[in-house]
């Protein structure tokens, strides 16, 4: 029979409540009798915790085998023999060591090989995990003991695609299995976004056609008014020396053609004011802008004036 080499806890780590156990352990027991042994190992293992004795691992035990937890069974047979030894219960510890000898045999094992990869090596930090336990690099290409029934192995490790084989196994059956990493993973490239900022709009001002216009209005007025005035004394003095519309010279007939002419400025300056005042409105409704550029000007000749400019 193979050596198997257990620690048991001192006995202190275990107390903690010993009536507690006891009825733990009768409720066990009880249900153990009537064949319900999956409701009885809970029961037995919450015994334990509460105050370990060599009765209660014999009992779970029994029930283990009766379960077909073999590798549990076996484990707890060796602490029930090394638990009834240090309490002096020479019976318990002979009945535990016959069972575990005859239960050595019964047993399943299951070696776990590893296939590296292509490189020879292992990758860092791989795991393999059997049935939820992980194992250490020890336990890989070696016999263990094994519960009777299905197995499920993973392989994991970081960077490649984790792998997974099932493998069954049954009484005294030695089985080995080959696993290995999975595929690498394609390396994610973190593509840095860049961010925009969107412009902000340049603050708008009074757009130019307001001063161009409005400007261009007070001039017209100006001009206006002014003629207006030199064309309104034109004609009282041409009204007292051309009475009946009859000028005695040349003189005085230029006067009165000076006076017609300077009316017609005072009009088209006028006309200039009213377009640059709707030109300064328009400005104002359409508001500003940084792109905009208007050049409006008035221009008074010796026959007349008018309005130039640009939008």
């Amino acid at each position: 029979m193979a050596t198997v080499v257990t620690m048991l806890l001192p006995a202190a780590a275990y107390a903690g409540d010993p009536a507690a156990a006891r009825e733990q352990l009768k409720a066990g027991y009880t249900l153990a009798q009537d064949g319900r042994c999956a409701e009885a190992i809970p029961r037995f293992q919450e015994s334990l915790k509460l105050d370990a004795k060599a009765i209660t691992l014999i009992n779970l035990a029994q029930c283990e085998e009766r379960t077909q937890k073999l590798a549990d069974a076996l484990g707890h047979w060796v602490d029930a023999r090394a638990r009834a030894q240090s309490e002096g219960n020479a019976a318990i510890e002979e009945e535990a060591e016959k069972r575990a000898k005859a239960l050595e045999p019964r047993l399943p094992r299951l070696t776990i090989a590893l296939t590296v990869v292509m490189t020879g090596e292992s990758p860092k930090d791989l795991e393999i995990v059997r049935d939820g336990v992980v194992l250490g690099s020890v336990s890989v290409g070696v016999a263990l003991p094994v519960n009777p029934g299905p197995h499920t192995i993973v392989v994991r490790a970081p960077g490649y695609e984790e792998t997974t084989k099932k493998i069954d196994l049954a009484e005294g059956e030695n089985k080995r299995i080959d696993v290995g990493v999975g595929k690498k993973k394609p390396e994610v490239k973190t593509v840095a976004q860049a961010t925009t900022t969107p412009e902000k709009a340049a603050p708008k001002g009074t757009n130019p056609l307001v001063y161009v216009g409005f400007g261009t209005a007070v001039a017209g007025v100006a001009v206006g008014a002014v003629t207006g005035i030199m064309a309104f004394g034109k004609a009282s003095t041409a009204k007292d020396n051309c009475p009946n519309l009859t000028c005695p010279n040349n003189a005085e007939l230029d006067a009165v053609d000076s006076g017609r002419t300077l009316g017609t400025i005072s009009t088209i300056g006028f006309a200039v004011a009213g377009v640059g005042a709707a030109v300064g409105i328009y400005g104002l409704l359409a508001g500003g802008s940084s792109k905009s550029s208007a050049t409006v000007g008035l221009t008074v000749g010796p026959t007349g004036c008018g309005i130039r400019g640009s939008f």
